[in-house]
Formats: structure tokens, C-alpha cells, sequence
């Protein structure tokens, strides 16, 4: 009777621990629920606080063509219209907005914008209502880069990585299945390229790259060929390949004083053995590996330094004397993708894709 006693006050304490274990579920991710719409909050705030001063702007440039006709970029509210669109397209919860989101954003009150350009106000003010926000999740995985997203109608899961399946199975029990159903495990090198990219990755217009032979796990002498299409403008491409071995090879390099600058929706094929192109083929040792393959608007120039000799292969070392493994060429890579979204405004469009590849023995 004793012995069943303590088995039941055991299975009691036990139930009572996972009820509150998932009492603590529920309230993380209630918390995490309130969070995402707050941020949908405090984007329509600032598109509604545009609207008001373009609004505003509207009534002094009408004041300047019926007096002096005085330059319109350099009314007054030029300024703090500019500086509101800037808050709006540098806010966190806009990566995963439409591209031309954030062009009418960054446009607005620029030099060159003119008042017929007012028409557009419709479109700054939806700006908010085509954001996905997306609230950072901090929790104890390694290489691992988590999200809760909500649309506005109140909807939550979970998007992003973790670099270990077992991580991925632990997010699973915690949360469930139906919650994390969007989030993947990928493995290093490729989890720190997905890192080192997060931004370009969202990017309305990006290239898009597939092999071939339709398969991303590939054994020892199976082709490496793959198609690459370029995102819809202008661009100065680089394709860099990280090997299972640690080494970094880079497959575009280029091929004068300037690198070449490919029209939009461009196809360029690589490793068929094709038209005097190369041939690749899948060799040991076996593990995970990527093409990463960035696209932008003007040459990157950390990526343009580290190319060396005719051959534009990548050195050994960089301008710091570095060792160049992967893990220096995604911290530079990063960098690279700094200096757009963090130094300049507009100045700079980078757009990338990551192919992630196991190669496995045949």
C-alpha cells in the first residue's frame, strides 16, 4: 500500500511538472505572440507618421510653385520625410517586406523626387500592411538563427535554422510540431553562410541557383553542375564554393580590370563541361558544402581584394595576414553586406541565395 502510494504521489508530481512545463510553453509563446504584434504596431505608426508629413510637404510644395517656385528638395520637409522613410526601411521587422517596399521608401524625399511622386502615397502607407514581422528568438543553440513570424491577422511560427538536427528535435518537443514545422537544420558551413547573409537572403530580387541534375546529396564523381539566374537588375556576381575540406574556391573570378556586369534574369551555367566550361564533379572528403552565390548592384570590395593573380583565385591569407578558412570568408562576407545596409542608404543593392550540398561516399 505504501509502495502504491509513492508510485502515485511520483505520477502525480510528475503530471503536475509537465503541466507547468507547458503552463511556461503557453506563456513563452504568448509573450512571443505579443512581441510580433508589437512590432506590427510600431511599423504602422511610423508609416502613418510619414503619411502626416508627406502630407504636409504636399501643402508647402504647392506654397513654393504658386510663389517662388523654390527647389523642392530643399523645403523642410524634405528632411524629415527622408529621415521617417529611413526608420521605416531600416526597421528589423521589414527583411521580409517586398523589395519595392523599401525602394518607395528609401525614395521618398530624396534628391530628384518630385510632387507628382505624391500619387505614390498609397503605397508608403500599405508598406506596413505587406511586412511580415519578425521577432529574434535567443536561445542556447549553436549557429543558429531564429525567428517567431506573424502576420497580421495574429497567425505565429517559428522560421529560421539551427545547425544540429538534435536541436531541431529539441525545438520540436518544446514547441511542436505544427509551430516549427518551418524551421530546418543545416549544418556548418552552411549555417554561418545563412548567418552572414540574413539580409540579402530576404531581398525581393535575388539569384536563384539549382543543379542540374536536380539533386543537392551528391556521392563521390556525380556532377557538380549547376544553373544559376541572376536577380532582376544589373549585377556584379560572386560564386564562392565551401569545399567539406575547409577550403574556399571561388568559381567567378574576374576576367579583366573590372568584373563583369551581367543583365538581369542572365543564365550562366557552371561545371558541365559544356561550351569550354569546366567540369565538376563531387570528390572526397564527403560532408556538407555550399555554393553561395551574392549579387549586387556595384563591386564588393573586400570579395574584389581577396582575388589574386591571373587566375583570380582567392588567397591564402587576406590584408590582415588572416588565414583565409571559411569562417574568415563569411566574417568578410558579412562585412560586405554591412557596408550596404548599415554604412549607406541606397547606395548599394546585394542580393544572395546559399545551395546547400551533401557530398557522400558512392
Amino acid at each position: 500500500m505504501r509502495v502504491a502510494l509513492g508510485a502515485a504521489v511520483i505520477s502525480l508530481c510528475a503530471a503536475l511538472s509537465a503541466a507547468a512545463q507547458d503552463n511556461l510553453r503557453l506563456l513563452q509563446i504568448d509573450g512571443a505572440l505579443d512581441e510580433v504584434q508589437a512590432e506590427i504596431t510600431r511599423v504602422s505608426a511610423l508609416a502613418t507618421e510619414a503619411e502626416a508629413a508627406l502630407r504636409a510637404w504636399e501643402g508647402q510644395l504647392r506654397l513654393a510653385d504658386a510663389s517662388s517656385g523654390s527647389n523642392i528638395n530643399t523645403l523642410s520637409g524634405a528632411t524629415s520625410i527622408s529621415a521617417l522613410s529611413a526608420r521605416i526601411s531600416q526597421h528589423s521587422a521589414l527583411t521580409s517586406a517586398q523589395g519595392s517596399c523599401r525602394d518607395d521608401l528609401l525614395s521618398v524625399g530624396q534628391p530628384g523626387y518630385r510632387a507628382d511622386a505624391l500619387a505614390r502615397l498609397p503605397e508608403l502607407a500599405a508598406c506596413a500592411d505587406r511586412i511580415t514581422p519578425q521577432v529574434r528568438i535567443d536561445l542556447p543553440y549553436e549557429c543558429a538563427t531564429l525567428y517567431w513570424t506573424a502576420s497580421a491577422s495574429g497567425g505565429l511560427k517559428m522560421t529560421g535554422h539551427v545547425q544540429d538536427p538534435a536541436d531541431l528535435t529539441a525545438l520540436q518537443e518544446r514547441y511542436g510540431q505544427a509551430l516549427t514545422q518551418d524551421v530546418v537544420a543545416r549544418p556548418f558551413p552552411v549555417c554561418s553562410a545563412l548567418e552572414a547573409l540574413e539580409l540579402p537572403l530576404t531581398a525581393h530580387s535575388k539569384p536563384s541557383i539549382q543543379m542540374l541534375g536536380g539533386r543537392q546529396q551528391v556521392a563521390y564523381n556525380d556532377s557538380l553542375a549547376f544553373e544559376l539566374v541572376t536577380p532582376d537588375f544589373y549585377a556584379f556576381v560572386y560564386i564562392a564554393y565551401l569545399q567539406a575540406d575547409g577550403t574556399v574556391v571561388n568559381l567567378l573570378p574576374r576576367r579583366g580590370v573590372v568584373r563583369e556586369q551581367h543583365p538581369p534574369r542572365s543564365v550562366l551555367r557552371f561545371g558541365d563541361g559544356q561550351q569550354g566550361r569546366q567540369t565538376y564533379t563531387a570528390g572526397p572528403p564527403s560532408g556538407t558544402e555550399a555554393i553561395i552565390v551574392v549579387a549586387s548592384r556595384s563591386p564588393i570590395s573586400l570579395l574584389e581584394n581577396l582575388e589574386v593573380g591571373a587566375s583570380g583565385h582567392y588567397a591564402e591569407r587576406d590584408s590582415s595576414g588572416r588565414i583565409l578558412d571559411q569562417a574568415l570568408f563569411l566574417e568578410l562576407l558579412n562585412q560586405s553586406v554591412d557596408e550596404r545596409y548599415v554604412q549607406t542608404l541606397g547606395a548599394r543593392e546585394i542580393s544572395a541565395e546559399v545551395l546547400h550540398l551533401t557530398v557522400v561516399p558512392g
